[in-house]
């Protein structure tokens, strides 16, 4: 099982980010009773006891040490409230319980901000899928989750005053046959950009789709498993084999957005959950890569491999 408390502080760069507990139940409360809407839609209206009840409440196989329930603070005024539960339903999901806003900030890109740090967060400890549900007939809830990436599962759960809408946020998924051609354009078109300075024309255009195509088939074949980063449509991809780390590409259009450390963070867990020590070679003139690679915890090895004339591939290790 994977899990996590140690990096909260990390989760948000605009806020600050801790566990709430039992002393923080009336700020909580503040924030809760002035969402009307939400409590219309989902009785009974929140009272202190509630807030302590679902401070504590845990879906059935989990524990204490498997639940988040988190206080998003903007200086010291509580901004939201997030219950994240790691690991459910299955070991790849996180599944948000509650997620609240503080009225004041409601329409402003306040909630879309930190469900977008919230995603990289859970992606970067290594779950791939995250969901949650909202009760049918509420608007509003519909209307943020889907415009946050959320798709509808189709299952409805009926509860005493209400149904639950389930829907859930795909962010890493395997390539297969079914996405290659998407696996495979992101791998051409970011190879293609990131040798243009030290490879001749003729030989850039030659690592086309259909080129880039038959290479991850016969990566594939040799046990290589690759996977695909999606922030609605897909921007990254990814492979690894055993401990090693190779093919981490992000769109060109796409870069300087954080895709490529939370690809990174994903594999170098699903790699740690194994008991291996992660490991990666890049080329020795690709510096843009060195300031991603250190900056996540890896450092050079010593180990060096001949690649062309002048130019060599540098082993990198994670010690983080």
């Amino acid at each position: 099982m994977k899990k996590t408390k140690g990096n909260i502080a990390d989760i948000s760069k605009k806020y600050q980010v801790r566990l709430l507990e039992e002393k923080d139940i009336l700020i909580v409360y503040s924030l809760c009773r002035k969402n009307k809407l939400y409590y219309d839609f989902c009785p009974p209206f929140v009272t202190p006891e509630s807030i302590e009840a679902d401070m504590a409440a845990l879906p059935p196989g989990k524990t204490a040490n498997d639940k988040l329930y988190l206080g998003y603070f903007d200086n010291d005024n509580l901004t939201a409230v997030m219950d994240l539960i790691l690991g459910y339903p299955d070991e790849e999901t996180a599944y948000v319980g509650f997620f609240m806003t503080d009225v004041s900030v409601q329409g402003k890109g306040v909630g879309s901000t930190i469900i977008s740090e919230m995603s990289q967060f859970i992606c970067s400890q290594g779950y791939s899928d995250i969901q949650l549900g909202w009760v049918k007939g509420n608007p509003q809830a519909e209307h943020f989750w889907l415009k946050n990436g959320f798709i509808v599962t189709g299952k409805l759960y009926d509860m005493d005053d209400y149904t639950v809408v389930e829907a859930r946020k795909n962010m890493v998924i395997p390539v297969t046959e079914e996405n290659l051609s998407d696996a495979a354009r992101i791998h051409s078109v970011s190879w293609q950009e990131s040798h243009r300075s030290f490879c001749s024309g003729d030989f850039i255009e030659k690592h086309t789709i259909e080129h880039q195509k038959e290479f991850i088939i016969e990566k594939m074949k040799n046990g290589s498993k690759f996977y695909l980063l999606y922030d609605k449509e897909p921007v990254a991809i990814v492979s690894v084999k055993d401990e090693l780390i190779e093919d981490l590409y992000v769109l060109p259009v796409q870069q300087n957005k954080g895709y490529g450390t939370q690809l990174l963070r994903y594999v170098v867990a699903g790699i740690q959950k194994r008991k291996q020590l992660p490991l990666l070679w890049i080329l020795e003139n690709n510096d843009g890569a060195k300031r991603l690679y250190l900056r996540n915890g890896f450092v050079p090895s010593g180990n060096i491999k001949h690649i062309i004339e002048k130019l060599d591939e540098v082993e990198y290790i994670y010690e983080r």
